[in-house]
C-alpha cells in the first residue's frame, strides 16, 4: 500500500467534511497537533497532476458526467492527505523531535518515526560535571597578591609585583603555590573565596620545581583532596581553576583535557617534568589547581607556553632575524605525584634535601669524543672539596660514562638517576682517566638546598 492510500485511509469523515468546496490553487486547513499548543497553518500549493485532474473533472461535467461529487470527493482526498504528511513532518522539527513515537489527536494513530539523530535538546552531562567540581574544588583555591617593599632614604612604600594562584592543602593552613609567584616578595596577601584576606607566611620555597608554601592564621578552611596524577591518561578531562590577571577575575574556571604527559620542558634548574593540558591558563593562574573529574588536584598549574623560537634567518638586507611560531592551548602542570614530596620537605625543612655527588660537569658529545680522542659522557670540570666524589676519588678531568650501570651522557640523565635516590646512599661510578676505565662508589651528600 503506497504512503497516499495509506495516510487516506486514516481520514474519518468529519476530516472530509472540513474540506472546502473549493479547488483552489492554495490549500488551507488547521492542523492541531500533539506536539504544537497552538494551530499550525499550512499553505501548500497544488501540483500539477491534480490541477490536471480538476480540468479533467470540469471537461466530464460538460459531456454530462453526474458524479462530480464523487470525483471532487476523491480529490480533496489526495490533497488531505498530502496536507496531513506535510504537516507531520513540520511538527515534529518544530518540536525538535527526531524519534521516538508520536500520537495526534487528529489522527487518532500511532506513527513510528526512526530515530536517525541525536535529540535537538538534551542534558550536556559534562557539563554538570564541571559545575559539580568547581563547587567542589573553588573553596580551596586562592588569590596571591605580593609586594616588595621600597626605601628611597626618607619613607618606605610597598610596591605592588604580582599575583597568583594557591591550593589550600591542610586545614591548618598550609598552601601550595608557584615559587615564581613569591620569589623576592616583601609581603604576600592571601585571598580567600569567601572573601577574607589574611597576611600570609612563606614556609619554604624550591626553585628547581617552582615550589612554594604558604601558611596563613585562619579557620574554617576547605583543604583541596590530592589526586594521582599516575593515573593520568592522555584525553581525560582536565579542570584549571584560579585567578587568572588577578583578584578581577578571580574563581575563574576553564576545562579542557589531558594533551600529554611527561613533558620535559627546560628551565634555568634543569629539564622538568610536566603535564600538558589546553585548559586555558593565563598570567594569575599559576599556583593553582589541575584538577580531574573526580574534584582531586592532579596537578599545579605552571607555565604556558605561547610561542616558539626557531633558527634565525637572512632577510633580503643580509641582516639575521629571529624566528618564532605562536601557539595556543598550550598550558603545563607539575604533576601532584612530583609535587607532594617536595612539599612535604618544605614544611619539614623550609628547603628540599636532595642528593648530589658534589661535582661539576661539562657534557662530551660524539663530536667532541671524535676530536679530544676522549669517550662520551660527563666531563669532571670541578670536585667539591669533601663532597661524596672528592671522598670516592673523583679528580677533574675524569669521564663519567655510566652510573650504576646506566650510560650517561647528558647532564639531565646523570640527574635523573640521582634523584631517584636518597642522601646517604650510595652509587657507582663508572669513569675515563688517561685511557682506562675504572669504576668507584660515591656516597650521596645532602645538597642542603636552602632557597
Amino acid at each position: 500500500m503506497d504512503i497516499e492510500n495509506e495516510q487516506t485511509q486514516r481520514l474519518n469523515e468529519n476530516d472530509m467534511e472540513k474540506l472546502s468546496g473549493n479547488t483552489s490553487d492554495i490549500l488551507t486547513e488547521k492542523f492541531l497537533n500533539d506536539n504544537l499548543n497552538e494551530p499550525y497553518e499550512i499553505h501548500m500549493p497544488v501540483d500539477q497532476q491534480h490541477k490536471e485532474d480538476d480540468d479533467k473533472a470540469r471537461i466530464e461535467l460538460k459531456n454530462g458526467e453526474k458524479s462530480l461529487g464523487k470525483m471532487v470527493k476523491r480529490f480533496r482526498r489526495r490533497m488531505l492527505a498530502s496536507f496531513i504528511a506535510v504537516a507531520l513532518i513540520a511538527a515534529l522539527i518544530g518540536g525538535g523531535i527526531v524519534g521516538g513515537i508520536m500520537e495526534s489527536t487528529n489522527l487518532g494513530q500511532k506513527t513510528q518515526v526512526i530515530n536517525r539523530y541525536l535529540p535537538l535538546s538534551s542534558n550536556n552531562s559534562n557539563a554538570n560535571l564541571i559545575t559539580d567540581i568547581a563547587k567542589i574544588v573553588s573553596p580551596s583555591v586562592v588569590g596571591i597578591d605580593t609586594s616588595v617593599s621600597y626605601s628611597n632614604g626618607f619613607r618606605s612604600a610597598f610596591i605592588s609585583e604580582g599575583s597568583g594562584s594557591g591550593i589550600i592543602i591542610d586545614t591548618n593552613g598550609y598552601i601550595v603555590t608557584n615559587n615564581h609567584v613569591v620569589d623576592g616578595a616583601s609581603n604576600i596577601t592571601v585571598s580567600l573565596s569567601d572573601g577574607r584576606k589574611f597576611s600570609a607566611q612563606l614556609i619554604g620555597k624550591d626553585t628547581k620545581t617552582d615550589l612554594a608554601v604558604l601558611k596563613i592564621n585562619a579557620t574554617n578552611l576547605t583543604a583541596a583532596k590530592l589526586g594521582d596524577s599516575s593515573k593520568l591518561e592522555v584525553g581525560d578531562l582536565a579542570v584549571a581553576i584560579g585567578n587568572p590577571l588577578g583578584e578581577s577575575f578571580a574563581g575563574t574556571v576553564t576545562s579542557g583535557i589531558i594533551s600529554g604527559l611527561n613533558r620535559n620542558l627546560q628551565s634555568d634548574y634543569g629539564a622538568v617534568n610536566l603535564i600538558q593540558t589546553d585548559a586555558a591558563i593565563n598570567p594569575g593562574n599559576s599556583g593553582g589547581p589541575l584538577v580531574n573529574s573526580n574534584g582531586e588536584v592532579i596537578g599545579i598549574t605552571s607555565v604556558k607556553l605561547t610561542s616558539t623560537n626557531s633558527s634565525d634567518t637572512q632577510d633580503q638586507f643580509g641582516m639575521f632575524q629571529s624566528q618564532s611560531t605562536l601557539v595556543e592551548g598550550m598550558g603545563f602542570a607539575i604533576p601532584i605525584n612530583e609535587a607532594k614530596p617536595i612539599i612535604d620537605e618544605l614544611i619539614k625543612h623550609g628547603y628540599v634535601e636532595r642528593p648530589m655527588m658534589g661535582v661539576s660537569v661539562q657534557e662530551v658529545t660524539q663530536q667532541d669524543a671524535a676530536q679530544y680522542n676522549i669517550p662520551v659522557g660527563l666531563y669532571i670540570a670541578q670536585v667539591q672539596q669533601g663532597s661524596g666524589a672528592d671522598v670516592a676519588g673523583l679528580q677533574a678531568g675524569d669521564v663519567i660514562t655510566a652510573v650504576d650501570g646506566t650510560k650517561v651522557g647528558t647532564f639531565d640523565s646523570l640527574q635523573s638517576i640521582i634523584a631517584k635516590h636518597k642522601v646517604g646512599d650510595t652509587i657507582t661510578v663508572t669513569f675515563w682517566r688517561n685511557g682506562k676505565t675504572l669504576s668507584t662508589k660515591v656516597k650521596l651528600m645532602s645538597s642542603s638546598n636552602a632557597q
